[in-house]
């Protein structure tokens, strides 16, 4: 059985990774197209995506001295952690010599899981595992509450402190890297589907890379240009969406019929002249015109028929099924708006080998999707053609 990989696919109008420019005010920037939903914006800056409540770091404190440690008992083996707004608490340290980092953040680890405690080019590191202005910890110094140090536990702390590179009293708590957002009425354009994102502050990076993935309208997206159907590969479970069969058929005859004849750079003979007589001079005549559309489909389709008949023929390793056989066309009609002869709604019904009938409908050549969409009686037609379009599914 042949295949081939799966093309046709109704459009999501999604926009992806589109460059955007701050104003001169730093804090709006504005949609190339004008997103449909909300819901799916998507804002990136410098590789991070900012949130609607903007992004925020982590609170993070590598120690100054990197491994071996040396930790004696009843010398320096006491370290004293808070973390948010907590009581202070003392951690007992592991004793020995020439420790390690990983070994001493094993037995952290345990002793704090509320805070992420790793290795970084031998020198351990605390970590929130949330970020926020709010998240944060602290290593105390025990003569804030023992000013004489008097208490064998704030000598303990002090040592474990200098050991291993740590300030007494350091705070490290998250800080905000870039300000929440929200979607707003474009402020420089009277169109009301024109959107803009404004910045609760302005942004302070001298050169941000910004990038937006959203949902545009059909008659603004820059896949389908309106048409509501796009030709792109399809992976599903980490594969290539392949068709066979039926789908197979309506997805060659495609290439065939409404691949511009010529165009093709190695089979120039590839094609029809469709495209070129929709909209042409000779479109005044409307009768005319589409019997030479009808004659152009049925010499696409013999080219097409003579094709699989060879492949049917020759090579037997590729099976040509009885549904993907192209065995006859039948019943070709071609329709128009009645004020615009640019637009032409092609339907046909192709009969396989397998004597199953297969109803193709295609819009050729939408030149203004918007006006069709919207407020024109022959837009009930194409719409309810775009529905019939895929047959996958």
């Amino acid at each position: 059985m042949s295949y081939d990989f799966a093309l046709l696919k109704a459009c999501e109008h999604k926009v992806f990774f589109e460059t955007a420019e701050l104003d001169p005010s730093r804090n709006l920037v504005k949609f190339l197209r004008p997103p449909s939903n909300a819901r799916t914006i998507q804002l990136f800056i410098d590789d991070l995506e900012i949130p609607r409540s903007g992004a925020f770091s982590t609170a993070r404190l590598p120690f100054s001295k990197p491994e071996p440690y040396l930790i004696k008992s009843n010398v320096n083996d006491l370290l004293y952690l808070k973390i948010g707004s907590d009581i202070p608490r003392i951690i007992q340290l592991i004793t020995g010599q020439n420790f390690k980092a990983k070994d001493l953040v094993i037995d952290l680890q345990k002793k704090i899981p509320e805070l992420n405690i790793y290795v970084t080019n031998g020198h351990v590191v605390f970590e929130t595992k949330q970020a926020g202005v709010l998240e944060n910890f602290s290593f105390p110094d025990p003569r804030w509450t023992d000013p004489t140090s008097s208490l064998p536990s704030t000598t303990k702390i002090l040592a474990a402190f200098d050991e291993l590179g740590i300030l007494p009293g350091r705070i490290a708590r998250g800080a905000k890297l870039f300000p929440g957002w929200s979607i707003i009425q474009n402020p420089d354009s009277e169109d009301q589907s024109d959107k803009a994102i404004l910045f609760e502050s302005p942004i302070l990076n001298s050169e941000p890379l910004i990038y937006l993935n959203y949902i545009t309208v059909a008659a603004n997206c820059r896949r389908c240009h309106g048409t509501r159907i796009e030709f792109d590969y399809n992976i599903i479970g980490g594969t290539y969406e392949i068709v066979v069969n039926t789908d197979l058929l309506a997805q060659e005859l495609d290439k065939f019929v409404f691949t511009r004849l010529g165009s093709h750079w190695r089979w120039p003979w590839i094609g029809s002249k469709i495209i070129d007589r929709v909209g042409s001079k000779g479109s005044t005549v409307r009768g005319s015109v589409n019997a030479i559309i009808n004659i152009d489909i049925t010499q696409a389709f013999q080219v097409y028929q003579n094709i699989k008949m060879q492949q049917d023929r020759d090579f037997p390793t590729q099976l040509v099924t009885d549904a993907e056989y192209p065995y006859a066309l039948d019943n070709v009609n071609i329709q128009s708006p009645p004020n615009d002869p640019t637009v032409a709604i092609v339907n046909a019904v192709v009969i396989s080998r397998s004597r199953k009938p297969i109803e193709l409908t295609r819009v050729v050549n939408i030149p203004g999707p918007a006006n069709l969409l919207y407020g024109d009686p022959f837009s009930q037609i194409v719409s309810e053609q775009q529905r019939r379009f895929l047959l996958r599914g």
